[in-house]
């Protein structure tokens, strides 16, 4: 018997509302970066994910939902210490 993880246990209770002039959601970008997730999920499915995505445009909303949208049982979330420098 498969056990059902927490993730896959809310998935059905994960909205996507889109931000409008008087509506809060998700903007263009975290749409974008939660799709292309679910779709390198499709290609990969026990792959690794990087997210980038600039200053202020809601990675901690796409990484919050990502667990959700791919149904996983054990999520890693990796960040670094210091900013990488170029």
């Amino acid at each position: 018997m498969r056990e059902i993880s927490y993730f896959s246990a809310l998935y059905d209770f994960i909205k996507y509302p889109i931000s409008g002039e008087e509506e809060f959601g998700l903007r263009n970008a975290q749409l974008g970066a939660i799709h292309a997730i679910a779709a390198n999920d499709t290609l990969e499915e026990n792959g690794n994910s990087m997210i980038v995505m600039p200053t202020g445009s809601g990675k901690t909303t796409v990484l919050m939902m990502a667990p959700y949208i791919l149904r996983k049982s054990k999520v890693l979330i990796v960040t670094p210490l210091t900013p990488a420098k170029i």
